[in-house]
């Protein structure tokens, strides 16, 4: 009122409309700011992290591109612009690894005066691992790490936790058990940061952010610790070159894809991940439901904003070549009103008979994992294919459909069904897509078989085997430090 000229005010009521969940009355206040100041990169920035909750993938990459033109210096913008374009299918697969090399260049490295000399034993006893993550809670970070930390913390290791988030909650205290040490960063710059993991003495830091919310990939230019590596939280390079490694596997990051990051390729043997298996019992459903429904229902439990208008194309074939089929949408976002109708509309487009969609918002992971007894087969979107969904869809026995990708983050699923020995359930390409689907959805009684098969199998898989990944992943890890120690002598 006293000054409505004054483009802070107005942002900042975007952000705390948005935060109250009213996105119509925030997307106002962002354009108004924006409108104000032209060159109001945070203003973009909100807006297009607005854009995104609102599932309009290709307007939100817009506004981090504007945000990271008026200021290339705004880190979040730049994460959020990376992480965005993975959902997109209109950019060629170099797009990707270009502009985040352009990331890189945008920071800047803080003086080495300032940072305090490395304190890490050249021949330890013990490996000192840190683990930096705005995640370290119910999240898929949370979820892989878990049990894996268990067994991890039981070898010649000694674990640190560098949380980036003053959220916590029960994982959080669970996760803390299995750190020798935790520390909260969340309001500690940069400079303390990097001389803290010094000080500490760490071998190995690894990111379990990438460009995801939370992350404090800055740090990582000025090399805190002598080996560096991400792995888990962002399924793509960092851009980063003085991160040494990505951690992947045969399938995910194949070696001749090297040319996709700016980090080394790190190979675990089976699997990138292991989910910890839940530590609920949840009822499996043994039979496929179309055999008592006399229809196929398939499912897709991902974050909305990886239907793009290929996979709807995709998928709305798919339901009109598959018999009285349907398809069950489930994701946090579907509570919005808005989201809801976006989906419908570009289902529509396609001539998708809408009582063919059954939309459900999100719940809790027990009631999230019982409704895979209400689907037959799991579709995974792409070119972002799903990580923990598809772990959970084998966990509940319920077959993945998958399209071959050509990118770690497309990859996922190829991964998960291969380690399972259903390679059959992976197509090649878009004519594979649809002659393998039908094949495959046309015999109820052998898609139940399949379904039986999987239950028996995913218990002592690699997927949530545990015990087997933290053998791998110490022996990697020390296989890494060896490697740095020789060069160092050398």
């Amino acid at each position: 009122e006293l000054d409505p000229k004054f483009a802070d005010a107005h942002n900042n009521i975007g952000e705390i409309l948005e935060g109250l969940g009213n996105l119509e009355e925030a997307y106002k206040f962002y354009k108004k700011a924006i409108k104000l100041k032209s060159n109001y990169s945070e203003a973009y920035n909100n807006l297009g992290i607005l854009l995104f909750k609102l599932d309009k993938i290709g307007e939100c990459v817009e506004n981090f591109q504007k945000a990271v033109k008026i200021n290339q210096k705004n880190s979040r913008a730049y994460s959020n612009y990376l992480f965005s374009l993975n959902h997109l299918i209109k950019y060629k697969d170099s797009y990707y690894i270009e502009e985040a090399k352009k990331f890189r260049l945008s920071l800047k490295k803080i003086s080495d005066q300032l940072c305090i000399p490395y304190k890490y034993n050249i021949n330890p006893k013990k490996l000192i691992v840190g683990f930096i993550s705005a995640d370290l809670k119910n999240h898929p970070v949370g979820f892989y790490l878990v049990d894996t930390l268990k067994y991890l913390k039981n070898k010649n290791i000694k674990l640190i936790a560098y949380h980036n988030s003053t959220k916590t909650d029960d994982l959080t205290q669970k996760l803390k058990g299995h750190f020798d040490i935790w520390y909260n960063i969340s309001n500690e710059n940069d400079l303390s940061v990097i001389n803290l993991i010094r000080k500490n003495g760490v071998h190995i830091l690894i990111d379990m952010s990438g460009h995801t919310k939370g992350n404090r990939l800055p740090i990582f230019i000025n090399k805190p610790a002598p080996i560096q590596a991400t792995w888990a939280g962002h399924l793509a390079s960092t851009g980063i070159p003085e991160i040494d490694y990505i951690i992947g596997d045969q399938y995910v990051t194949p070696l001749e894809n090297k040319n996709q990051f700016t980090e080394n390729i790190l190979q675990l043997p089976n699997i990138w991940c292991c989910l910890s298996k839940p530590d609920f019992k949840i009822k499996k459903e043994i039979s496929s439901p179309a055999l008592k429904n006399g229809f196929i229902t398939f499912g897709c439990f991902n974050n909305t904003a990886k239907l793009n208008d290929k996979v709807i194309e995709y998928w709305s074939k798919l339901l009109d070549n598959v018999p009285n089929s349907k398809l069950i949408l489930k994701s946090p976002k579907l509570k919005s009103i808005y989201v809801v109708k976006n989906i419908k509309n570009r289902f529509k487009k396609n001539n998708t008979n809408l009582n063919k969609l059954i939309l459900e918002k999100g719940s809790h992971r027990k009631e999230l994992l019982e409704t895979y007894n209400k689907i037959d087969v799991a579709l995974d979107p792409f070119p972002y294919s799903g990580g923990t969904t598809s772990f959970e869809t084998a966990w509940m026995g319920v077959p993945l459909y998958v399209l071959k990708g050509k990118t770690f983050l497309s990859k996922c699923g190829e991964s998960i069904n291969n380690n399972l020995g259903m390679g059959e359930w992976i197509a090649n390409d878009e004519k594979e897509y649809f002659f393998k689907i039908l094949k495959l959805t046309s015999d109820f009684n052998k898609l139940s078989q399949t379904r039986e098969y999987l239950i028996k199998k995913v218990s002592n898989s690699t997927l949530f085997d545990s015990s087997l990944f933290a053998n791998n992943f110490n022996k990697i890890l020390w296989k890494i430090w060896e490697k740095f120690t020789l060069k160092k002598q050398k």
